[in-house]
């Protein structure tokens, strides 16, 4: 497990997860590049098998740093399953005693929560599970062998998320994904992600700003983001991720999605509201994903594409 906290504490959602993981897994190791409090190093400490490390290379440096302290790569064949996952979700909201068992019988090398289409089909690399035929796969060795720290996020996910489920499926690896989007998921996440478009920049004023409109009218939807409420429907999609109630990302009212889950979810979410408050200063709006105010032509448009609680 990945972690990262600004101010080196271990948030609610966070000790909650933590807590799953060790009593799910045989082995839990929690790779850590913030500066822990005393109280922070003991707690994790006293639960899993603690890393400090120095802040680089973001969340998949740490997954390599963690998978290589079990004696190396290779030795990662003895093991059934291996597990990488970060701390950016509150969940899991359903148990992953649950999950594990649900995806028993589904036909995968490697699967995770969640896949995206976005850039190349991969696997979203926030939980992801690597099956015995995979961990000795000499396709597996060479991608985290090979792996260098990187500092630009988005290097990141091309390189490492999306090249992950890119290398390990040239080598013939099958990946699934636990959360199975129905027809009419998928209708719901292209109509938000036309909504997003229609606020990503003004109004077309001539044939360029038209054709990037049509781009992104078009792109694939995150299923994290798009489809985050289906989390409410009795945890189907088993998470719901901090980076969407912190940005709103699509525009989706995500103060909405986290009054709902907080309802639905009483317990995981405790704490959750405090903790991105007093993280708030340490995640600025990124300038890049910012949003333009709703046209007066679409705002009745929203309620049809507003976050909502199942059957509303």
């Amino acid at each position: 497990m990945a972690h990262y906290d600004p101010t080196g504490g271990v948030g609610p959602h966070v000790r909650r997860q933590v807590e799953a993981l060790a009593s799910t897994f045989d082995d839990l190791v929690v790779v850590t590049t913030a500066s822990l409090t005393r109280s922070a190093r003991s707690w994790l400490g006293d639960r899993a098998r603690l890393i400090e490390r120095d802040n680089e290379g973001y969340d998949f440096f740490s997954y390599r740093t963690g998978l290589q302290s079990t004696g190396g790569l290779e030795a990662l064949a003895a093991y059934d399953e291996v597990a990488i996952c970060n701390d950016t979700y509150v969940g899991p909201l359903r148990s992953y005693a649950r999950v594990l068992a649900e995806m028993e019988g589904r036909e995968a090398d490697f699967w995770g929560f969640t896949r995206s289409e976005r850039v190349k089909p991969h696997l979203q690399s926030f939980f992801v599970v690597f099956r015995s035929s995979a961990l000795r796969s000499p396709a597996f060795l060479d991608f985290w062998g090979g792996m260098e720290p990187l500092s630009d996020r988005w290097t990141v996910i091309k390189r490492y998320e999306v090249g992950m489920s890119q290398r390990l499926m040239r080598a013939g690896l099958r990946p699934a994904a636990y959360f199975e989007p129905t027809a009419a998921d998928e209708r719901m996440a292209r109509r938000r992600v036309r909504w997003w478009a229609a606020h990503r920049d003004r109004l077309p004023r001539s044939r360029e700003e038209l054709r990037r409109l049509r781009r992104w009218a078009t792109a694939m939807p995150n299923p994290a983001i798009g489809l985050a409420d289906r989390a409410l429907d009795d945890g189907r999609l088993p998470m719901i991720k901090l980076d969407t109630l912190r940005y709103d990302p699509y525009g989706l009212d995500a103060g909405h999605l986290l009054d709902l889950a907080e309802a639905r979810f009483p317990d995981a979410f405790e704490g959750v509201r405090d903790f991105l408050a007093a993280t708030a200063r340490f995640y600025p709006p990124r300038a890049q994903e910012a949003l333009q105010p709703t046209p007066a032509l679409l705002r009745p448009l929203r309620r049809t594409v507003r976050y909502r609680a199942p059957g509303r």
